[in-house]
């Protein structure tokens, strides 16, 4: 018996025929996406070759041509990939899902994601693999590691053979190695035998997890594109995302409702906001100075506009919106603003709805910060002595946030009670440290707390040097709040309740 090349045509890991450009794109999104990190990590404490399952996924959905390499080509220990891969690819819906990712590297990221989890929870459920065939699994892959090192050893004996004259040692490690290869080969054969025949007997559990995956996948694939409009128009996608970044904002926002809410609600205040013909806030002190290219509504250019009236071109009119690539005017301003300042409740009181419009309020003004190009900084306060939570864009952000931070400013919550002072304090700290006057505050909160009469003369007394405004946005959704508090300090309180179009427009429009 010869093993002389065992190492050459060793057997793949891949059940479908991947070239180096595949793999390679493979690599960069697995680098870049934490979601399929760890979607990899979860699935491979339970199946041996589970990445490798993956890559069979990705490359099932997003290559032209879908080549099943030969079972006596690939390893025995992938055979429940295997049969995934076969049942998955010869049903209805994975066809008319494979319209969607075809050399579509997004959507088939999204498709594999999908997939991959759908996966998983079927070999934990009652339904899937039982512990006793998950361990067989392990066994036989080990017992394929086992075969590949004695065919290594049985090489290197042969190789040593041909430098050196036999020898009755030589012999006899050699008799031994090849032995012990042998009966490996059997264990391998009898594993390989018994887990097939276990996979046989589930081959209606295995095609209905395909089809209820694949239809799930395929409505998945669907809302994506939907769901990420809906961010960038609300809270904006300044420039194309590596695929793995991508992934993973639509992933957090599938998985988190309150996100995709919050999303919606900011762009229904933004909406307002454009509504408004005026358009003081954005255009006062200004003069058009040069085209520029961005997604500021209120400077698109006229010929942009015309867009929208070809349903052919709209999608690209929309595209370029999201990504801030429209023709626009650029507006010379005459003179600096000092940042926007929003110090938002996060205190037990305003949990619930309170904290979402809180939030959506938030994260509008930070579109008004960024047309007046202005730094914005956020404070999440609530008990005193707990320490405030700070986020905020700058010129160096192209007076943007990060999506990272949105998405973290969306979900931190400290709960507690209510303290106004120190976050005021710390908004104070901001404004000094600009070289621009004509600073704002933007106080949010349901008004459930009240200030020292010694620190409320000391803070207007700072606020007339510095010669900022404060507004305060009451989140009155019980009819129990008071604006007592916020009236002490306040240059205007405004009140969320009963929203309508002109009250919208006037919380927006009191910044200016």
């Amino acid at each position: 018996m010869c093993y002389l090349n065992s190492v050459e045509n060793r057997k793949s890991n891949q059940n479908i025929e991947t070239d180096s450009f595949d793999r390679e794109l493979f690599g960069e999104l697995e680098a870049t996406s934490e979601e399929l990190r760890n979607l990899i990590e979860r699935g491979s404490h339970l199946l041996p070759n589970f990445r490798s399952l993956i890559l069979d996924l990705f490359a099932s959905f997003y290559k032209y041509n879908v080549i099943t390499l030969p079972e006596d080509e690939v390893k025995r220990s992938v055979l429940m990939g295997r049969k995934l891969i076969e049942k998955a690819i010869s049903s209805e819906d994975y066809k008319e899902l494979r319209e969607e990712t075809i050399l579509n590297d997004f959507n088939s990221a999204i498709a594999t994601l999908t997939l991959g989890g759908e996966i998983i929870k079927w070999v934990k459920s009652e339904e899937g693999l039982s512990e006793k065939s998950l361990i067989k699994e392990w066994e036989l892959e080990k017992a394929e590691e086992n075969l590949d090192e004695l065919k290594d050893e049985v090489e290197t004996w042969e190789e040593i053979e041909k430098k050196k004259s036999s020898n009755k040692s030589l012999k006899e490690g050699k008799k031994k190695t090849q032995f012990e290869l042998r009966s490996q080969e059997g264990e391998l054969k009898d594993l390989q035998k018994e887990q097939k025949e276990k996979l046989e007997r589930m081959d209606l559990k295995l095609q209905n997890l395909v089809r209820s995956s694949s239809r799930q996948t395929s409505e998945r694939v669907d809302e994506v594109e939907k769901e990420l409009m809906e961010w960038g128009a609300s809270m904006g996608m300044p420039e194309e995302k590596p695929i793995g970044e991508k992934l993973d904002l639509a992933e957090k926002l599938f998985k988190n409702e309150k996100l995709r809410k919050l999303a919606l609600l900011v762009g229904s205040l933004k909406e307002e906001m454009f509504s408004s013909r005026r358009k003081i806030w954005s255009k006062r002190g200004s003069e058009v100075y040069d085209i520029s290219l961005g997604n500021d509504i209120g400077r698109i250019i006229p010929a942009e506009l015309s867009f929208l009236r070809h349903k052919a071109l709209r999608k690209d009119f929309l595209k370029r919106l999201i990504e801030g690539r429209l023709l626009q005017y650029y507006l010379k301003e005459e003179k600096g603003r000092g940042p926007l300042v929003v110090c938002v409740d996060g205190s037990s009181s305003m949990e619930g709805h309170k904290e979402m419009w809180a939030k959506a309020v938030c994260l509008s003004l930070l579109e008004i910060a960024r047309r007046q190009r202005r730094k914005f900084c956020v404070i999440v306060f609530s008990s005193k002595g707990t320490p405030l939570k700070v986020f905020g864009s700058g010129v160096k952000d192209n007076w943007r946030m990060k999506d990272e931070d949105i998405i973290e400013l969306a979900g931190y919550f400290p709960g507690g009670g209510t303290d106004f002072e120190d976050p005021l304090d710390k908004a104070l700290e901001f404004l000094k440290e600009s070289r621009f006057k004509r600073g704002d505050i933007v106080f949010i909160t349901d008004g459930e707390c009240d200030v020292r009469d010694e620190w409320l003369n000391a803070f207007l007394d700072k606020k007339n040097k510095l010669k900022f405004k404060v507004f305060s946005v009451l989140i009155d959704l019980t009819g129990r709040e008071t604006v007592e508090s916020l009236k002490k300090f306040s240059d205007k309180v405004t009140a969320i309740s009963n929203l309508t179009s002109k009250d919208a427009r006037g919380i927006f429009l009191s910044l200016d």
